[in-house]
C-alpha cells in the first residue's frame, strides 16, 4: 500500500467535490467578458470616426466666425486707434466694439477722416464673412436737443446708418447689414463719470455667427 499523497493533477481530474474544479467555468465567464469589453470598444470607436468629420461639416458658419475672431482681434492689436476699439466673444456672435469719439464729432452723425480708416480697415475682413452684420448705435444718458437730433435714439440711430451706408459703399452686400439705435437703454456700464459715459457713447458692429 503507497502512503504517496495524491498529485495535484490527481486532485484537480478526479475529485468533483475539490472547489478548485467547480470554479474553472469562471475562466470562459471572464474570457467572455473580456470580448465583450473589446467589442464595445471598437464600435465606439468606428461609431465616433463617423461622426466627427459629420459634425466638423455640419457648422461651416461657426468655423468662419472663428476665423473672423482671429482677423478682428489681429487687425485691432496692430491697430493705431487699439485703445478706442474693443472686441467681444459670444457663442454664436462677435461684438466689435467703436468709441463714439474716434467715429463723430460731438452730436454729430457724420463719419470723420478717422473713423473712415478704422472702418475701412475693418471691411477687409468683414467682406469676406457671410454672416449678417448688425450695426447698433448707442449714447451715454446725457439728453441732447438739437434741431437734427430731438433725442438720442435719432443720434444712435443716424450714427448707426451712418455706418451701414459706409460698409454698404465699400462693398459689404447690403442684405447682410442692418442698423439699430439703442440711444442710452443699453449701457455697458454705469454713467457715473466722463470717462464710464465716453465707454457707453459707442457703435457696435455685431457679426452673427451662429
Amino acid at each position: 500500500m503507497s502512503l504517496r499523497p495524491p498529485r495535484r493533477r490527481d486532485v484537480e481530474e478526479g475529485d468533483a467535490d475539490n472547489p478548485l474544479h467547480d470554479a474553472t467555468w469562471l475562466y470562459s465567464y471572464a474570457d467572455l467578458m473580456t470580448q465583450l469589453l473589446i467589442f464595445s470598444i471598437l464600435m465606439v470607436t468606428v461609431v465616433g470616426l463617423k461622426e466627427s468629420p459629420a459634425e466638423a461639416r455640419a457648422d461651416p458658419r461657426q468655423a468662419q466666425l472663428e476665423r473672423t475672431v482671429r482677423d478682428v482681434e489681429k487687425y485691432v492689436a496692430e491697430s493705431k486707434f487699439r485703445d478706442a476699439l474693443a472686441v467681444d466673444r459670444a457663442a454664436d456672435r462677435l461684438v466689435i466694439r467703436m468709441k463714439s469719439a474716434i467715429l463723430f464729432d460731438p452730436g454729430q452723425a457724420k463719419l470723420t477722416p478717422a473713423a473712415e480708416e478704422v472702418l475701412g480697415g475693418l471691411v477687409a475682413v468683414l467682406s469676406k464673412v457671410p454672416s449678417p452684420l448688425r450695426v447698433e448705435g448707442h449714447t451715454d444718458d446725457v439728453p441732447i436737443q438739437s434741431a437734427r437730433f430731438p433725442s438720442n435714439w435719432e443720434l444712435s440711430t443716424a450714427r448707426a446708418i451712418s455706418v451701414v451706408e459706409y460698409l454698404e459703399d465699400q462693398g459689404v452686400a447690403k442684405e447682410r447689414l442692418s442698423a439699430s439705435g439703442f440711444g442710452e437703454f443699453h449701457p455697458i456700464i454705469a454713467n457715473d463719470s466722463a470717462e464710464h459715459r465716453a465707454l457707453n457713447r459707442r457703435v457696435e458692429i455685431v457679426v452673427i455667427g451662429g
